[in-house]
């Protein structure tokens, strides 16, 4: 049995699927330890995994991360040898990280000589997977955040630590040159992308990652909300679920407005009258809750796979959580990109044939309501979902692949 530690960062659509990833080590007689910020590991101890809490003093709890930012003071922490006493407990085979920490990852590996593999929990946004690999992109992205003046601090002091390291450091092409020692998971099939992607030996398509654990059980009776979808069907209802993500409001509100306006408006026309909306609108709550009806449910957060394996239809953003969750379920989608990967996401799935885009200069409840009524009197879709499924079922055991003679044999050799 070898150990891995899993350094998560505080998104819980990042921590579910290294959740995933840490299931499928465990029952292959591996043992998972996390390590995170307050606000990560305060979602680690709602499971079953062990964990320890760090840099408590540089990321209280609720603060507001600030993208592509580095905490020179974290960085220093590592280099100083205060993570000793905890790698000397664990001897870890090799250290897991979310892809939003690649320079912590870097100064781990450095200061520990520890395998680093990164997990990405979503695809890199513009890239073109046939002229570029995972590798390749993390390299951009950690040269875009070596590169912003907000990190000049963390960047010198990684940069002596690598030249104490007997790295020659002439260019920034230097220093990236430790990513080429890592391994890139990502939590998806190859076939998912619309063209043929360039793969590196340490590049590796996993399948969802989908954890049987929940991290979101607080905020809702589950067996009372399955029992209640039973009632709906038992009455000949279909069920419509609705969730733009936690960060909706935050990556644009007033788009986000428009689209839950604009449903509940379409929820009101004749084609839809055996409908039910369950729709979860996060930090909105307070002003759409008076929209609750018999044809409308409207929650603060609600259990999405539960509501997947009984839905007729999901409508989402367009991240690859909600995505990869309703390819699992064969549930058709109608996606509405917001912003981040949600656009290339949203063209993935219609190339694919999974249901259908709608960008928000069309949006309007009859166009909501068409795309509804087309894409449940289309059949092709649950067969491409059907065929799609079957190909991240397939990519899930790269991750036995991984442990047995692929990524983590040459890990924990």
């Amino acid at each position: 049995m070898k150990k891995i530690l899993m350094y998560s960062d505080p998104f819980k659509g990042n921590i579910i699927p290294t959740l995933g990833i840490s299931e499928k080590l465990v029952q292959m007689g591996h043992e998972v330890h996390y390590i995170g910020i307050p606000d990560a590991t305060d979602s680690i101890s709602k499971t079953s995994f062990s964990y320890t809490t760090v840099f408590e003093e540089h990321y209280p709890r609720g603060i507001k991360h600030e993208p592509g930012k580095i905490n020179a003071h974290v960085i220093s922490s590592i280099i100083k040898g205060d993570f000793d006493e905890l790698m000397r407990k664990h001897d870890p085979a090799a250290i897991v990280f979310t892809a939003y920490n690649p320079i912590e990852a870097v100064t781990f590996h450095l200061r520990y000589k520890v395998k680093i593999v990164l997990v990405y929990c979503h695809f890199p946004i513009g890239n073109d997977f046939s002229k570029n690999s995972f590798t390749d992109k993390v390299k951009e992205w950690s040269a875009d955040m070596l590169m912003k003046d907000i990190n000049v601090e963390a960047v010198n002091i990684l940069i002596d630590f690598l030249i104490e390291q007997g790295y020659k450091i002439t260019s920034l092409q230097d220093v990236l040159s430790v990513f080429d020692d890592f391994h890139n998971l990502m939590t998806s099939s190859k076939d998912f992308l619309i063209e043929n992607a360039v793969e590196r030996d340490n590049d590796l398509y996993i399948g969802p990652c989908i954890p049987e654990q929940d991290i979101f059980d607080a905020y809702y009776d589950t067996s009372a909300l399955e029992k209640e979808l039973l009632e709906k069907h038992e009455t000949g209802k279909k069920i419509m679920f609705c969730s733009l993500g936690s960060w909706a409001d935050e990556i644009d509100k007033e788009k986000t407005q428009q689209i839950i306006t604009t449903l509940i408006e379409a929820m009101q026309h004749d084609l839809l009258e055996n409908y039910v909306l369950y729709i979860s609108v996060g930090n909105l709550y307070d002003n759409y809750a008076r929209y609750s009806s018999d044809k409308i449910a409207v929650h603060q957060w609600l259990p999405q796979m539960a509501f997947l394996k009984q839905a007729e239809i999901a409508i989402l953003h367009g991240g690859m959580g909600g995505i990869k969750e309703s390819i699992m379920t064969g549930t058709p989608m109608i996606i509405f990109p917001l912003g981040l990967d949600q656009f290339e996401n949203a063209d993935r799935v219609e190339a694919h044939g999974l249901g259908a885009k709608i960008s928000a200069h069309s949006l309007n409840a009859e166009h909501i309501v068409s795309k509804i009524n087309e894409i449940q009197n289309n059949k092709d879709i649950k067969m491409n979902l059907i065929k799609m499924k079957t190909s991240f079922e397939q990519a899930s055991g790269n991750i036995s692949q991984m442990v047995s003679h692929y990524g983590l044999k040459k890990l924990i050799e």
